[in-house]
């Protein structure tokens, strides 16, 4: 119990200061003026977790990261498509769409995460030895 204690001060600690004194209808009100709507997201989010909860999604949406914006959208299709996940599905195809995403980019990532998926199933139900299928994945894509 006290290494949960640790970790959730750790957690506040993490948040920028700003966020650690924000109402929760503050950090909701943030999300409102940044996409200019109310994100059933956040506003379902509950109190005690919305801060954190805008914290990821800014950080996540804010184009910053490795990945450009419409690939991290198309991932996001992919994974929502295989959840299955309606609300994200639409979401993420949506915004792939207004970042350039063409038709057949988002098939694509459709089709790739059905493909994984397949492959997946194939291995687990088949009871594939993980060891001898990683050894052989190492063989075709050495590490550089």
């Amino acid at each position: 119990m006290k290494v949960l204690h640790m970790l959730a001060a750790a957690l506040c600690i993490a948040l920028p200061a700003a966020a650690q004194d924000k109402s929760a209808e503050d950090i909701r009100q943030a999300a409102r003026d940044a996409f200019g709507v109310a994100l059933p997201d956040i506003e379902n989010y509950p109190d005690s977790m919305v801060a954190g909860a805008w914290a990821w999604m800014s950080d996540v949406e804010d184009g910053k990261g490795a990945l450009d914006p419409k690939t991290m959208q198309l991932i996001g299709l992919a994974v929502a498509s295989q959840i299955p996940c309606e609300y994200c599905t639409y979401y993420h195809r949506a915004a792939a769409k207004s970042l350039g995403a063409s038709d057949q980019e988002i098939a694509e990532a459709a089709a790739m995460a059905g493909y994984v998926r397949n492959w997946s199933a194939v291995l687990y139900g088949t009871g594939a030895d993980v060891e001898a299928y990683q050894a052989m994945v190492d063989g075709l894509y050495p590490a550089n």
